[in-house]
């Protein structure tokens, strides 16, 4: 075996672990939690001396607002009260129209809008003049 295979055989594996576990800690925020919480409880939690220390304290759960992308409660997004701007309505997706089906969005947010080009005379188009 060449060095080019062994450093290939190492390395591929390697970007594809990173890359599935960075999959995973965007899909399964809770999960990725329970686990760096579990790490660091292993590692000697507050007790932690050192360089461990500075891990157990990295690794420690932050804490962060509830919202869709934290994992809500059993319920999903639509329990949680992570938009409550303007909720005046009682429903839990912040908008006051009463449609409950289409959220307002937030100040930070923009929505894509999908718009069909104009069909007509424009450029790189063949006209029946021009043939």
């Amino acid at each position: 075996m060449s060095l080019y295979h062994a450093v290939e055989s190492v390395l591929v594996p390697l970007i594809v672990l990173v890359c599935a576990l960075s999959v995973a800690a965007r899909y399964m925020p809770r999960t990725r939690e329970r686990a760096k919480a579990a790490l660091a409880a292993s590692l000697g939690g507050a007790q932690a001396r050192g360089w461990r220390a500075r891990l157990v304290a990295r690794l420690a759960p932050q804490a962060v607002a509830a919202g869709c992308a934290t994992g809500c409660d059993s319920g999903g997004c639509n329990s949680c009260d992570s938009n409550t701007s303007g909720n005046t309505s009682g429903n839990t997706l912040g908008n006051t129209s009463g449609n409950a089906s289409s959220p307002a969005p937030s100040a930070h947010e923009k929505p894509i809008r999908i718009v069909r080009k104009p069909q007509g005379k424009g450029r790189g188009q063949i006209h029946d003049s021009a043939r």
